[in-house]
Formats: C-alpha cells, sequence, structure tokens
C-alpha cells in the first residue's frame, strides 16, 4: 500500500502516514523528516499542495497570483512599468498549468514532494523546483542525484549548508525528443541540478531537483538555487525543529 508523509486524508483506498503511525517505508510518525522554507519576496512562489479552503484550485489559486507576481515584480525593480492585462493573463496561464501538474494532494506518492516556482521576472516562464525527504532504506545522497536520462558525465561537488551538513550538487544534461509541430529531428537540452543530504542517524535523504531546458536562465539562477537550498530547515511532527549535532554539521 502506498501512503505519503501528510496527515491528511487520503483517498479512497490509501492511507496516510498519519493515520497508518508510519510511513510506506517504515520510519515511524514521530521520526518522519519535513522541511519549511523562508522564501525571500519576489523570487519564489509555493505551488499548494493540497487544494480548498484558501486555494480553491488551480485556476483560483493562478488569477490570485498573477496580478501579485507582476505588482511584485514592477515593485522591486528600478524603472519598471506594469506591462498590462495580457501579460497577467500568460501568467495566469502558466500558473495555471504548473498548479494543476504539480499541486495537490497526490496519494500514490510514497511521500511529499513539494513544488516551488523560480519567477523572479515574470517577463520569462517560471523553473519549477521540487523538494521532498526521500526514506527509503540504504538510499544514499549519491543515488539520490544519479539521473538515467543523462546523456553526458555529470558535474558533481560537495555541497554545505547549516541546516543539511555536507552533500551533493550536481548538475547533468539530457535531450528530448521532439514534441508535436517540431520540425522532424528536433531534439532538444535540458539540465537538471540535483541536492541531495542523507541525514545521519535517520533514513532519510533530502532531495532538492530542479529541471529547465533553458541552459542560460538555469545557470543565471544557480546562486538563487543555492540560496533556497541554504534556507531549507527540517521538522518534525507537529512542527518540532530538527537539528544536525555538532559532529554531523
Amino acid at each position: 500500500m502506498l501512503l505519503r508523509r501528510h496527515k491528511g486524508r487520503a483517498k479512497a483506498g490509501y492511507k496516510t502516514a498519519g493515520e497508518l503511525g508510519h510511513s510506506q517505508f517504515g520510519t515511524p510518525l514521530d521520526q518522519i523528516l519535513n522541511t519549511r522554507i523562508r522564501l525571500p519576496m519576489g523570487k519564489w512562489l509555493t505551488v499548494p499542495a493540497n487544494w480548498g479552503g484558501l486555494d480553491k484550485d488551480p485556476e483560483e489559486w493562478a488569477q490570485e497570483m498573477a496580478p501579485l507576481v507582476w505588482g511584485t515584480w514592477v515593485e522591486l525593480t528600478p524603472g519598471a512599468v506594469h506591462p498590462g492585462a495580457d501579460a497577467v493573463a500568460r501568467t495566469a496561464l502558466e500558473l495555471r498549468t504548473y498548479g494543476e501538474k504539480y499541486g495537490g494532494f497526490d496519494p500514490t506518492q510514497p511521500f511529499a514532494i513539494l513544488t516551488y516556482l523560480y519567477l523572479p521576472d515574470p517577463n520569462r516562464h517560471a523553473v519549477p523546483l521540487h523538494l521532498w525527504v526521500d526514506d527509503r532504506p540504504g538510499l544514499t545522497a549519491e543515488q539520490a542525484t544519479t539521473d538515467a536520462g543523462a546523456i553526458s558525465t555529470p558535474v558533481a561537488e560537495e555541497f554545505r549548508t547549516d541546516e543539511l551538513g555536507v552533500g551533493r550538487k550536481v548538475m547533468c544534461h539530457g535531450t528530448l525528443d521532439a514534441q508535436p509541430g517540431d520540425l522532424p529531428g528536433t531534439r532538444s537540452m535540458w539540465v537538471s541540478v540535483y541536492y541531495a543530504f542523507a541525514i545521519p542517524d535517520r533514513q532519510a535523504v533530502v532531495t532538492v531537483r530542479a529541471t529547465d531546458t533553458d541552459l542560460g536562465w538555469m545557470s543565471a539562477a544557480s546562486d538563487d538555487l543555492d540560496e533556497f537550498v541554504r534556507s531549507i530547515r527540517l521538522e518534525i511532527i507537529g512542527g518540532k525543529p530538527f537539528t544536525l549535532g555538532p559532529a554531523q554539521s
């Protein structure tokens, strides 16, 4: 049976970790690690992990967030002029697409995958970033940063944060097959950046992945991706902060 690290109600036929008392892979409920992020203003959006309540559905969320994205950009960008309704509508459509694809509660996932959108400039497309805590037994940071679709040797380096300790940052590239409407033989490149941190004495690897087909845009976003990862904090059930010991960090 599949279940997520989520205390809410699952769809029929599935149980949550909160209902079962442990995760799919046997991590006790009081040891399941969750993440929290303090996002800098004007760079990131959180795709809702549940629909209903304040975020009724992807359409309503997108219609509410699009004008806020543009308003914040104008406020933070010297000399910027609001582009008007057409640009806001285009952004709303983009946000709705991401909300439909990545938002909401999915009981078929073995753990919660949270999605954030990197969108410092709404004149450009957003870059989706996914964050999760994987508790598969024996999983290593090296395994968590392996991409079977990579076409060349990934570039790996050590990456450290005060909260997560020493982990790995890996960049890899691959190709996409031609999409409907593309010219015959067309193949575009993609680039993925992974970060992974094995948490000592816990069955947990914190994993981050950002992927896009615009290699230049991803390169420009590198410092902000690093900043995002360094802001990740861990907590356990009830919102209690989880901190690595001095010897582990």
